[in-house]
């Protein structure tokens, strides 16, 4: 009985086994095949297995004879269950590949043939490698390199030949910088090896060639300083293997310089000052040092005084009262002068200057002030006038109908009167802290053709394909011992790429150094990095269309799903934190640790909104529900419109902020906005971002926010407190209701406040009497000049 019952078990553990292995034979013939992953499970050896197999878990594959019906059947790696050789009695035990719950057998007897993991990748390369694809085969035999196969003296000359073959290829297409790439590895590592297919040409040799090719495509690109210091490196790194190569290309050298002084000459006769420089710097840049170059260089300064200022927005409907549009504030300032101008910052709050002499309180109580014109004060640059004209810009900045109206003005101003020529006396109807920073209005209104006057230092006399050039305004007679040289305006399509030429030395200056480039440019030769006293504070206006307009919880939810934080760190600062670049949480400026004058609108006490996006998504889920009996059925996601300035930090960070909207369920597109715009002209839009210079919170809080602001869709309450602030009689007045106003702002969200930037220009040091502590690019142009035999000397960093 009890052989029997042994005889039983062993019988249904072979049928078991049977149709465990029946059953995957019919998985393998009948139901794979129809997968997607059927032709890794293909009957006949003769057909290929599909790749790239790299890419994927390992696995071997068992072929099976007649006896197994010739399947082909994808298994776990077999590991020590298979040594190389096929035996010819017992059971081979695997799992299968797509599912290896169960331990299967198979006889010896059935097997024909293995192919393990790195059989397949083998062949695969050989198969890429007949095709010409180096980079795959390279992967597959780097794999089997790294799990086993680095003592095999065949795969690792294999793994050699192919890197070289790969090398060819990139070097035969100009690809010089892979193949160098990959050239200079093998030669670190077996520098006397001698390479297939290349005749008598040691590795050596043809390094040098790879480096010959970068170098001519430099060369070709004009990249001249780059070209410099590509060779010197390989001059370094190679010493006399590299004395052919540094012979040659220096001979080179000299003959383009040659014909860029050739170039230069030929541009100056033709009174053509901006190719002149150029040409004449490259000629320097080509062969530093030449006297015939440093003489023609000083020979074209003298010439043509020139400055060039590399600049990503063009200076479209200048102005420098428009503290929303860095172009436009740059070249108003260039152009145009104002009554009353920001000088620079003050314990309490900013200093302001009128141009023509002084501003004095006239009383003990505030109400009067005296303007006096004093020609011995009056600035290079700045127009005359009188006390008439005097008065009557002031008259006019309370009249509704003039196109300089201000309402904060206009509220608090009595009187005007001209006490005599040079004198004219302002009486207020209640003492205001600040009245002469509501003063910066143009000396005239703008002519017939609706432009304004230009009566600045400079004037524009020539606009081209991205040039804009400004010479000294024939209104005001040369002073002596200097230059005035000519301002040509570069645009230049990315600030890192203006960065890259003002390193190259193609332009002398950059208005606004992105701050991921700061240390980059702090680290560079002969150039210098300052800061502008004012920060950018950069928020988003809403002024959404349809449904969404009103409802709340859809401007929070969208609030709380803009990272800011790694915005700040990423798009701005390129992955580094850095004082005057934070997080913000209300429309006015937080300061910096060297200049926080400016900050007396902010309510520290109100933190930043933090990234939530799984709140973001709620609460706009929250604005879509249905809202029974008016709104019976949930609201569509709406589709939205983000509009940005023609900046490059506008640019990536409304990109960025439309792709985290879009994350939370709210399809969003941008719209770069044409030179010159900052709120769009048509209504296709739903938001605008904004990068603001506030001079002045207590005057610039009405520009920014109310009825005559760019958020001018806001709450009573804000309304409200905008009526106090034009009544403020003291700091500690005026500090109270704008913080009020900032926490007002943060809780209905008429804008959406995002970061603050802190703005830094450079410039080489060829131009001297720049300035410091600047407000603006041109504060003290009537002080520039060109150094050249500044070139040459190292100066300190800033």
């Amino acid at each position: 009985m009890l052989s029997e019952k042994i005889t039983q078990l062993e019988s249904r553990s072979l049928i078991v086994r049977s149709t465990k292995f029946m059953l995957a034979m019919l998985i393998v013939l009948m139901v794979l095949p129809s997968t997607d992953v059927a032709a890794q499970w293909l009957k006949g050896k003769d057909k290929k297995l599909v790749g790239p197999f790299v890419d994927g878990d390992p696995f071997d594959v068992i072929y099976l004879n007649e006896d197994g019906d010739k399947a082909v059947m994808k298994v776990l790696p077999l590991g020590d269950k298979y040594d190389g050789s096929i035996p010819t009695q017992g059971q081979l035990i695997f799992d299968f590949f797509a599912d290896g719950e169960d331990t299967l057998e198979v006889p010896w007897s059935s097997v024909k043939e293995i192919r393990t993991f790195k059989d397949l990748l083998i062949q695969e390369a050989n198969d890429w490698r007949a095709e010409g694809d180096y980079p795959k085969a390279f992967r597959n035999l780097l794999w089997v390199y790294d799990h086993g196969g680095k003592s095999d003296p065949a795969l690792v000359a294999s793994l050699k030949e192919l890197m070289f073959e790969d090398g060819r290829e990139n070097f035969q297409t100009g690809e010089f910088e892979l193949a160098l790439s990959i050239y200079e590895d093998i030669y670190q590592k077996t520098p006397n090896w001698q390479p297939p297919g290349f005749g008598n040409l040691t590795l050596s040799t043809i390094v040098m060639g790879c480096y010959n090719g970068m170098i001519k495509k430099q060369f070709d690109e004009e990249d001249y300083i780059g070209v410099r210091r590509t060779l010197a490196s390989v001059v370094d790194k190679y010493g006399k293997k590299a004395n052919k190569l540094n012979s040659e290309w220096t001979q080179k050298f000299v003959q383009r310089s040659d014909e860029l002084v050739a170039d230069s000459r030929r541009f100056s006769a033709a009174g053509k000052g901006r190719e002149a420089h150029l040409a004449a710097k490259k000629a320097d840049q080509m062969s530093p040092g030449r006297p015939e170059v440093l003489a023609l260089q000083k020979e074209v300064l003298l010439k043509f005084p020139l400055v060039v200022v590399g600049v990503t927005q063009e200076s479209a409907d200048a102005s420098p009262g428009r503290i929303e549009n860095w172009g436009s504030r740059r070249g108003g300032r260039l152009t145009q002068r104002t009554l009353v101008e920001l000088d620079g910052l003050t314990d309490e709050g900013g200093k302001w200057s009128f141009l023509n002499g002084v501003i004095y309180r006239s009383d003990e109580i505030g109400l009067k002030y005296t303007f006096e014109i004093k020609d011995e004060v009056t600035k290079f640059g700045v127009p005359q006038t009188n006390a008439f004209q005097v008065s009557m810009r002031l008259l006019s900045l309370a009249d509704p109908k003039s196109p300089i109206y201000n309402e904060g003005w206009d509220k608090i101003v009595e009187s005007v009167r001209i006490i005599d020529e040079k004198r004219v006396t302002v009486t207020l109807r209640s003492p205001y802290i600040r009245p002469e920073a509501l003063l910066n209005i143009a000396y005239s209104d703008p002519g017939p053709d609706g432009e304004p006057e230009q009566n600045g230092a400079y004037v524009l006399t020539g606009k081209g394909d991205g040039f804009s050039t400004y010479e000294l305004n024939p209104r005001y007679p040369r002073r002596p011992n200097r230059q005035h040289p000519v301002v040509v305006e570069q645009v230049i399509d990315g600030a890192s790429v203006a960065v890259d030429q003002l390193i190259a030395g193609n332009i002398d200056v950059v208005d606004r150094v992105p701050t991921a480039d700061l240390e980059r440019l702090k680290n560079a030769d002969n150039v210098q990095v300052r800061p502008y006293v004012l920060p950018t504070i950069h928020m988003l206006v809403p002024k959404i269309r349809g449904e969404m307009e009103s409802d709340p919880y859809f401007r929070q939810g969208l609030s709380f799903a803009i990272n800011r934080q790694l915005l700040v760190k990423d798009v701005i600062c390129g992955g580094k934190l850095i004082d005057g670049c934070e997080v913000i949480s209300g429309p006015f400026p937080i300061g910096t640790q060297d200049s926080d004058q400016i900050s007396y609108g902010y309510d520290m006490k109100v933190r930043p909104l933090p990234f939530n996006s799984q709140l973001g998504m709620v609460l706009i889920q929250l604005s879509l529900r249905p809202k029974p009996p008016k709104q019976p059925e949930a609201i569509p996601a709406p589709k939205l419109v983000l509009a940005h300035p023609d900046s490059s930090v506008a640019t990536n960070a409304a990109q960025a902020i439309a792709r985290m909207w879009s994350d939370v369920g709210i399809e969003t597109e941008t719209k770069k906005l044409k030179p010159g715009q900052s709120i769009p002209t048509d209504d296709e839009w739903d938001f605008v971002y904004l990068e603001v210079t506030v001079e002045e919170p207590l005057a610039d809080a009405s520009k920014l926010i109310g009825l005559s602001g760019f958020a001018n869709k806001v709450s009573a309450p804000i309304e409200q407190t905008l009526q106090k602030l034009s009544y403020s009689e003291s700091w500690r007045d005026t500090c109270s209701k704008l913080r009020t106003l900032h926490r007002q702002v943060a809780v209905d969200l008429s804008v959406l406040p995002l970061w603050q930037v802190k703005e830094h220009y450079a410039f080489r040091g060829t131009v001297k009497e720049i300035g410091r502590d600047l407000i603006h690019m041109y504060q003290h142009i009537d002080r520039w000049k060109i150094d050249l035999t500044a070139e040459q000397e190292e100066q300190p960093k800033k």
